[in-house]
């Protein structure tokens, strides 16, 4: 099964990996990976360049670059922001023309995105992270596909793990503030009962709307981008996508996925990372609340506060919490919903 399905024969030989598709998930098992003919001429696409960034990590970015030369496109331009690496990233060996610009300091990924797509000169853009690898397909039609839908500004691929498992490749719908204080057991419940009750609008065969859509491997068009000012300063990076969406969708844009495009995303499922990720995910969600939904200034805050104090209780009696569920974390963030996040 292919991504999009680019057939016919090769010269090349690539990696493929068999996949079964089991109640929405996807799994690659390592026993079914093989070396078969499969297309490698990737296609110059002079109205795309690629906007991305690195803090520390050039070797993991050179293999994402690789990879997209090798299995989707070479664009216009690859335009990259070394947010402040310790070691200025050398980057030689690609075919397409790189250009790099240096911060000094980070600027966190909110600044280092907008300043890497900032410099896009061409109609259309594709952020990507640093921890993406292409898979073989027909990336070809994945963007002649976005090209065609004049009001779709925003739109991700399917996106698998290191172990294969699509976890999700956008966001489910954000609930409300007051189910998303509750925690995670309401908020899979809501997710459970939306997923039944919503319908979904496809906008032609490959794409779907979707209400947000992460940013770690999207298409981008750049005049809608522009009208909303990219991404907003106040998040550091967790809900900055989620923002970017909401805000694109009250602009009168759309937000969309490649249901047939894949690609493996290291990063994907980062929620459960260490302490500062949980501060940053649980600061910008707060911050995403209460800028696009004002009236949950008036009880998100002492819902969450009463919350984590809960989580901390709990917490005092597990022989061994995870560093973001130590009791101590867990007050500290019922402090700061209680009294703000520093900005």
């Amino acid at each position: 099964m292919g991504n999009g399905g680019g057939g016919g024969s090769s010269t090349a030989e690539a990696p493929r990996c068999v996949r079964y598709i089991v109640r929405k998930k996807t799994f690659i098992s390592p026993e079914f990976v093989h070396f078969i003919p499969l297309p490698s001429m990737p296609v110059s696409l002079p109205d795309l360049s690629v906007a991305t960034t690195i803090h520390n990590n050039v070797d993991r970015w050179m293999e994402m670059a690789f990879s997209l030369e090798k299995e989707a496109c070479l664009p216009f331009e690859i335009i990259v922001v070394d947010d402040g690496s310790k070691v200025p990233a050398d980057i030689k060996g690609l075919r397409s023309p790189v250009r790099v610009v240096r911060n000094e300091k980070p600027r966190g990924f909110c600044g280092a995105s907008n300043q890497a797509l900032n410099e896009v000169k061409t109609p259309f853009g594709l952020l990507l992270d640093a921890d993406i690898t292409f898979l073989p397909g027909d990336f070809l039609a994945v963007f002649e596909s976005f090209k065609s839908l004049p009001k779709l500004a925003w739109c991700n691929f399917q996106q698998l793990n290191r172990e294969g498992i699509n976890s999700g490749s956008g966001e489910e719908d954000i609930p409300p503030a007051s189910v998303y204080a509750l925690g995670n057991p309401a908020i899979e419940r809501w997710w459970r009962w939306r997923m039944a009750t919503y319908k979904i609008e496809h906008l032609n065969p490959r794409v779907q709307t979707m209400v947000v859509a992460h940013s770690s491997s999207t298409l981008v068009r750049m005049a809608a981008f522009r009208e909303i000012n990219g991404f907003d300063l106040r998040y550091w990076q967790c809900q900055s996508d989620n923002d970017v969406c909401v805000r694109l969708i009250k602009a009168g844009w759309q937000v969309g996925l490649d249901q047939i495009y894949t690609v493996v995303h290291d990063g994907i499922g980062g929620k459960t990372g260490g302490k500062k990720r949980v501060y940053d995910l649980y600061r910008g969600r707060l911050l995403l609340y209460e800028t696009h939904w004002p009236s949950s200034r008036f009880y998100l805050r002492f819902l969450l506060f009463f919350r984590h104090l809960a989580e901390a209780v709990v917490a005092v009696f597990d022989r061994n919490p995870e560093d973001h569920r130590q009791p101590s974390f867990r007050l500290h963030l019922a402090l700061r919903a209680l009294i703000g996040y520093p900005s």
